[in-house]
């Protein structure tokens, strides 16, 4: 769902002020660099999970944007090893701030499904796909109820 024009601003402003915190100034020289950027599409992806505001998010946009935005994202490797820390404590200066009422513990708690989405070198594992049913013959009769055959309906 996407976000409203003022939360897009929050959202690049709360990560922004993250720059001016211990917690930041503690990081690499190549985590600093990576660490705004990071926070502010982490946060825009959970609000999107959830269709609400960034000082409301909670657990399943932060579920999502973890395990599903942040791992897809392309980062130094040094970077995609620590994001779960470095969110963490970007949601933590959010707590300090009163812009947020937590969440760090929630995403250090999803660290080693985060790491288990990761490709040695960079990239995202994805998980196999299962079929639900038999693929569809070209003699079978077509799924759309024509009553015709498939390769004569929707297999053209």
């Amino acid at each position: 769902m996407e976000i409203s024009p003022y939360d897009r601003e929050r959202i690049e402003t709360w990560a922004a002020d993250f720059a001016d915190t211990p917690a930041f100034a503690a990081l690499s020289p190549a985590e600093k660099d990576a660490a705004v950027p990071l926070a502010a599409d982490f946060l825009r992806a959970a609000c999107e999970a959830e269709g609400i505001g960034p000082g409301d998010v909670g657990e399943i946009g932060f579920r999502a944007a973890m395990l599903e935005r942040i791992p897809a994202l392309e980062l130094p490797e040094v970077v995609r090893a620590r994001a779960p820390d470095i969110l963490a404590l970007f949601l933590e200066a959010l707590q300090a701030q009163g812009r947020h009422p937590g969440g760090a513990s929630f995403v250090r708690a999803l660290a080693p499904a985060y790491r288990e989405r990761l490709r040695p070198g960079g990239g995202v594992r994805t998980p196999p796909l299962k079929r639900g049913a038999a693929p569809i013959g070209r003699n079978d009769p077509c799924p759309c109820g024509s009553g015709k055959k498939f390769k004569k309906c929707c297999g053209r």
